[in-house]
Protein backbone atom coordinates (compact mmCIF):
# COMPACT_ATOMS: atom_id res chain seq x y z
CA UNK A 1 0.00 0.00 0.00
CA UNK A 2 2.85 2.37 0.78
CA UNK A 3 4.23 1.82 -2.73
CA UNK A 4 0.90 2.78 -4.24
CA UNK A 5 0.70 5.91 -2.10
CA UNK A 6 4.24 6.97 -2.98
CA UNK A 7 3.69 6.39 -6.72
CA UNK A 8 0.39 8.27 -6.77
CA UNK A 9 0.99 10.99 -4.19
CA UNK A 10 0.34 13.82 -6.65
CA UNK A 11 -2.86 12.23 -7.95
CA UNK A 12 -4.08 11.61 -4.40
CA UNK A 13 -3.41 15.25 -3.53
CA UNK A 14 -5.47 16.37 -6.55
CA UNK A 15 -8.31 14.02 -5.54
CA UNK A 16 -8.17 15.35 -2.00
CA UNK A 17 -8.41 18.98 -3.12
CA UNK A 18 -11.22 18.19 -5.59
CA UNK A 19 -13.22 16.28 -2.95
CA UNK A 20 -12.83 19.14 -0.46
CA UNK A 21 -13.94 21.74 -2.99
CA UNK A 22 -16.94 19.66 -4.08
CA UNK A 23 -17.99 18.93 -0.49
CA UNK A 24 -17.80 22.54 0.66
CA UNK A 25 -19.54 23.81 -2.49
CA UNK A 26 -22.44 21.41 -1.97
CA UNK A 27 -22.76 22.49 1.67
CA UNK A 28 -22.56 26.15 0.73
CA UNK A 29 -25.20 25.91 -2.01
CA UNK A 30 -27.57 23.91 0.21
CA UNK A 31 -27.13 26.41 3.06
CA UNK A 32 -27.78 29.38 0.74
CA UNK A 33 -30.94 27.79 -0.64
CA UNK A 34 -32.23 26.89 2.81
CA UNK A 35 -31.55 30.36 4.21
CA UNK A 36 -33.07 32.05 1.15
CA UNK A 37 -36.17 29.86 1.38
CA UNK A 38 -36.62 30.54 5.09
CA UNK A 39 -36.02 34.30 4.79
CA UNK A 40 -38.27 34.67 1.74
CA UNK A 41 -41.14 32.85 3.42
CA UNK A 42 -41.37 30.24 0.67
CA UNK A 43 -41.13 32.61 -2.29
CA UNK A 44 -37.54 31.70 -3.26
CA UNK A 45 -38.48 28.31 -4.71
CA UNK A 46 -42.22 28.87 -4.56
CA UNK A 47 -43.12 26.22 -2.05
CA UNK A 48 -45.98 26.45 0.43
CA UNK A 49 -47.14 24.55 3.47
CA UNK A 50 -46.20 20.89 3.66
CA UNK A 51 -44.37 21.06 0.34
CA UNK A 52 -41.98 23.56 1.90
CA UNK A 53 -41.18 21.00 4.59
CA UNK A 54 -40.47 18.40 1.89
CA UNK A 55 -38.18 20.86 0.08
CA UNK A 56 -36.22 21.64 3.24
CA UNK A 57 -36.00 17.94 4.10
CA UNK A 58 -34.73 17.22 0.61
CA UNK A 59 -32.08 19.90 0.80
CA UNK A 60 -30.93 18.89 4.24
CA UNK A 61 -30.82 15.15 3.75
CA UNK A 62 -30.13 14.70 0.06
CA UNK A 63 -27.35 17.29 -0.14
CA UNK A 64 -25.77 16.81 3.25
CA UNK A 65 -24.83 13.17 2.68
CA UNK A 66 -22.93 13.71 -0.58
CA UNK A 67 -21.22 16.75 0.94
CA UNK A 68 -20.14 14.89 4.08
CA UNK A 69 -19.08 11.88 2.02
CA UNK A 70 -16.94 14.12 -0.19
CA UNK A 71 -15.34 15.71 2.88
CA UNK A 72 -14.89 12.27 4.45
CA UNK A 73 -13.13 11.01 1.32
CA UNK A 74 -10.94 14.12 1.25
CA UNK A 75 -9.89 13.63 4.87
CA UNK A 76 -9.33 9.91 4.29
CA UNK A 77 -7.08 10.53 1.27
CA UNK A 78 -5.14 13.20 3.12
CA UNK A 79 -4.73 10.86 6.07
CA UNK A 80 -3.32 8.24 3.68
CA UNK A 81 -0.69 10.30 1.92
CA UNK A 82 0.49 12.56 4.75
CA UNK A 83 2.53 10.79 7.40
CA UNK A 84 2.11 13.33 10.21
CA UNK A 85 -1.52 14.20 9.50
CA UNK A 86 -4.09 13.27 12.14
CA UNK A 87 -7.61 12.35 11.03
CA UNK A 88 -10.09 15.22 10.96
CA UNK A 89 -13.35 15.39 12.87
CA UNK A 90 -15.45 13.95 10.06
CA UNK A 91 -13.03 11.06 9.58
CA UNK A 92 -12.80 10.32 13.33
CA UNK A 93 -16.58 10.19 13.69
CA UNK A 94 -17.40 9.13 10.12
CA UNK A 95 -18.81 5.77 11.13
CA UNK A 96 -21.16 7.39 13.66
CA UNK A 97 -22.24 9.99 11.09
CA UNK A 98 -23.06 7.21 8.63
CA UNK A 99 -24.97 5.21 11.28
CA UNK A 100 -27.02 8.26 12.27
CA UNK A 101 -27.71 9.08 8.64
CA UNK A 102 -28.90 5.49 8.02
CA UNK A 103 -31.37 5.81 10.90
CA UNK A 104 -32.53 9.20 9.62
CA UNK A 105 -33.04 7.78 6.11
CA UNK A 106 -35.20 4.96 7.47
CA UNK A 107 -37.23 7.21 9.78
CA UNK A 108 -37.71 9.78 7.03
CA UNK A 109 -38.97 7.13 4.61
CA UNK A 110 -41.37 5.76 7.21
CA UNK A 111 -42.66 9.24 8.01
CA UNK A 112 -43.14 10.18 4.36
CA UNK A 113 -44.97 7.01 3.43
CA UNK A 114 -47.16 6.85 6.52
CA UNK A 115 -48.03 10.53 6.08
CA UNK A 116 -48.76 9.96 2.39
CA UNK A 117 -51.04 7.01 3.11
CA UNK A 118 -52.87 8.80 5.93
CA UNK A 119 -53.36 12.10 4.11
CA UNK A 120 -54.01 10.87 0.58
CA UNK A 121 -55.82 7.65 1.42
CA UNK A 122 -57.57 7.95 4.75
CA UNK A 123 -59.73 5.01 3.66
CA UNK A 124 -57.22 2.19 3.13
CA UNK A 125 -59.65 0.46 0.73
CA UNK A 126 -58.98 3.23 -1.83
CA UNK A 127 -55.23 2.62 -1.53
CA UNK A 128 -55.17 -0.29 -3.99
CA UNK A 129 -52.49 -2.73 -4.99
CA UNK A 130 -50.78 -0.45 -7.50
CA UNK A 131 -50.00 2.08 -4.77
CA UNK A 132 -48.91 -0.72 -2.47
CA UNK A 133 -46.35 -1.74 -5.10
CA UNK A 134 -44.77 1.73 -4.93
CA UNK A 135 -44.67 1.65 -1.14
CA UNK A 136 -42.96 -1.77 -1.17
CA UNK A 137 -40.50 -0.52 -3.79
CA UNK A 138 -39.72 2.53 -1.65
CA UNK A 139 -39.19 0.30 1.40
CA UNK A 140 -36.77 -1.89 -0.57
CA UNK A 141 -34.82 1.09 -1.91
CA UNK A 142 -34.66 2.70 1.53
CA UNK A 143 -33.47 -0.55 3.04
CA UNK A 144 -30.75 -0.83 0.40
CA UNK A 145 -29.62 2.74 1.06
CA UNK A 146 -29.51 2.15 4.81
CA UNK A 147 -27.55 -1.09 4.38
CA UNK A 148 -25.04 0.60 2.08
CA UNK A 149 -24.50 3.37 4.66
CA UNK A 150 -24.04 0.84 7.47
CA UNK A 151 -21.63 -1.13 5.27
CA UNK A 152 -19.54 1.96 4.58
CA UNK A 153 -19.50 2.72 8.30
CA UNK A 154 -18.28 -0.80 9.08
CA UNK A 155 -15.56 -0.58 6.43
CA UNK A 156 -14.41 2.78 7.76
CA UNK A 157 -14.37 1.50 11.34
CA UNK A 158 -12.18 -1.45 10.38
CA UNK A 159 -9.84 0.30 7.92
CA UNK A 160 -8.80 3.23 10.12
CA UNK A 161 -6.93 1.17 12.77
CA UNK A 162 -5.15 -0.78 10.02
CA UNK A 163 -3.93 2.42 8.38
CA UNK A 164 -2.85 3.86 11.73
CA UNK A 165 -0.95 0.66 12.54
CA UNK A 166 0.80 0.68 9.16
CA UNK A 167 1.87 4.30 9.73
CA UNK A 168 3.46 3.44 13.07
CA UNK A 169 5.37 0.54 11.57
CA UNK A 170 7.00 2.72 8.92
Amino acid sequence: MNEFIEKNRRLLRIYCIAARIIGWCILLVAAIIIIAEILSGGRFIGTKGVYRLYMLEGLLFRYMLPAFLALLVAQFIRYLYEVEHQPGWILRYGDMILYVYAVIVVLNAIWQHVYYIIVRYSDFGKFGTSKLFYVVLAVLLTGAKALILVGFAQILRRVMPVIEESKTLV
